[in-house]
């Protein structure tokens, strides 16, 4: 059984519901993501469906968010952030994937005051 595995495994001790599934929020190179690279967008969605393998539910907002909100305009890209908070705090636990980013070490350090597990993972997700 893999370090992801038990980590999920862990996080459903003691749920009611057998089918329940942790959510877990992604860090990756947030700035790369928007900046639109094919390269790191498939990287991406590659740490999610990792996550959702494993038996949790990714939580990316870098993926999503740019669906709807401009964040090349500071005013939404501060909502973007505000968003990211909201939803990390609603996380069982934080993933973080690759080399870190000045944007990745700021989640980190954002879910270390939250009290926040933080699993860390190389670009081949294998734990680091």
């Amino acid at each position: 059984m893999s370090k992801a595995t038990k980590a999920i495994a862990k996080l459903r001790q003691d749920k009611p519901n057998p089918q329940y599934r942790p959510m877990i929020f992604v860090v990756a190179p947030f700035t790369e993501v928007v900046k639109g690279d094919p390269t790191n967008l498939k990287a991406v969605r590659s740490y999610c469906r990792f996550v959702y393998q494993h038996g949790g539910i990714p939580v990316c907002p870098q993926l999503y968010l740019p669906q709807f909100i401009n964040l090349h305009r500071s005013k939404e890209f501060q909502v973007a952030f505000f968003i990211n908070i909201v939803m990390l705090t609603k996380c069982a636990e934080v993933w973080s994937f690759g080399n870190s980013t000045h944007d990745m070490r700021y989640f980190i350090r954002l879910a270390k005051r939250k009290n926040k597990n933080i699993r860390y993972f190389n670009t081949e997700m294998e734990v680091r």
